[in-house]
């Protein structure tokens, strides 16, 4: 009896210091290793209609040839629009194209906001309908998605593609929802095995990053109260800092080499992140199969994702063609902005 009263004696103990060492793991304040990302000098904002402002970047086109405006749709979820992209796509103009780069909902320079449940995949389409019909006024657009970008664009094409001109995926991330056949989940590489005339190259894997940082008791205890009570336990200052700390650790794997790795700029928005990746996509191959519109696909040679992820795009919407780019990884302008620009450019004028 006395050694079963040590053991529980012992466990309490053992687990009363484990918690009071996860709550200060909790209250300390993580650490700002990346600065928080500041405005431009061309920085604008749009008051979108559920009363919050999300941030852009408008590029005039030259000469006012009223050709259809490009709008840019970054990676993440929670990822946010890079200066890089701003000058590589600034080229675009000088065909004639606006060419407009925003922000997500509580990522990046826009509005972080009150609820978690104030972002959702939905909310995402919706926000970009929103700004292509009220907000530039467009009738027809040429959207350009990096990554998870790709997604929101997939999606829009099933419910606006009269909307759009034509479409550029780059560096697509997998297509939403996970493909099923009978009831379980298919493996798409072996759908879509990969070219033996197609040389990829493993970029470093950041994935045990991504690992660590969920398992950070602030990220648990935000994870929680999230999904929970639809509350932030945690201040967006403090999730987003955690963000960008990890950032400037997995854009290593975007890459060929990781010497060109250009410098985190600090507008990763966390919860945005949970909250997108965790929304249920509606089924939406049917409809994508009748989109008519051309349609580029874009990889690099050093991509993390198979080529089947990008592949299914190709095989999905009819009109549509593959371009494979050498020396270049998952942020294909990083490396390779020569041929970036030159394939999308060729595309949109041709």
């Amino acid at each position: 009896m006395k050694r079963i009263k040590k053991i529980f004696k012992w466990t309490g103990i053992l687990l009363g210091a484990v918690l009071l060492i996860f709550s200060i793991l909790v209250i300390i304040p993580e650490s700002e290793t990346i600065p928080p990302i500041e405005p431009r000098e061309n920085t604008k904002y749009w008051e979108m209609s559920e009363g919050f402002n999300i941030a852009y970047t408008h590029l005039n086109g030259i000469d006012s040839l009223n050709k259809a405006p490009v709008i840019f749709l970054h990676g993440g979820p929670g990822g946010y629009v890079h200066s890089s992209i701003i000058e590589t796509l600034g080229s675009l103009t000088e065909t004639g194209h606006d060419v407009y780069l925003y922000d997500q909902r509580g990522s990046g320079l826009s509005d972080r906001l009150d609820k978690y449940s104030d972002v959702s995949f939905k909310k995402h389409l919706h926000d970009l309908h929103e700004i292509i019909t009220q907000k530039i006024g467009a009738s027809k657009v040429i959207l350009i998605g990096q990554s998870f970008g790709s997604v929101i664009i997939a999606h829009y094409s099933a419910q606006h593609n009269d909307r759009i001109k034509k479409i550029i995926f780059s560096s697509p991330g997998t297509f939403r929802p996970y493909r099923k056949i009978a009831g379980s989940y298919a493996d798409i590489d072996s759908i879509y095995s990969t070219p033996d005339s197609l040389n990829f190259i493993e970029p470093y894997n950041f994935i045990k990053d991504v690992d660590n940082m969920a398992m950070k008791p602030k990220a648990m205890v935000a994870s929680t109260g999230a999904l929970l009570f639809d509350k932030k336990l945690i201040s967006d200052k403090q999730m987003d800092r955690m963000l960008n700390t990890l950032a400037s650790q997995f854009t290593k794997g975007m890459v060929c080499d990781p010497e060109n790795v250009l410098p985190e700029e600090g507008g990763g928005g966390l919860y945005a992140y949970i909250a997108t990746n965790s929304d249920d996509y509606p089924e939406i191959r049917d409809k994508v199969q009748k989109v008519e519109v051309p349609v580029l696909v874009m990889q690099g040679q050093c991509e993390y994702h198979s080529f089947a992820s990008a592949y299914e795009y190709v095989d999905l919407y009819p009109n549509s063609q593959y371009e494979f780019i050498e020396n270049a990884g998952h942020e294909i302008w990083w490396e390779n902005e020569v041929e970036y620009i030159k394939t999308i450019t060729e595309f949109i004028e041709k």
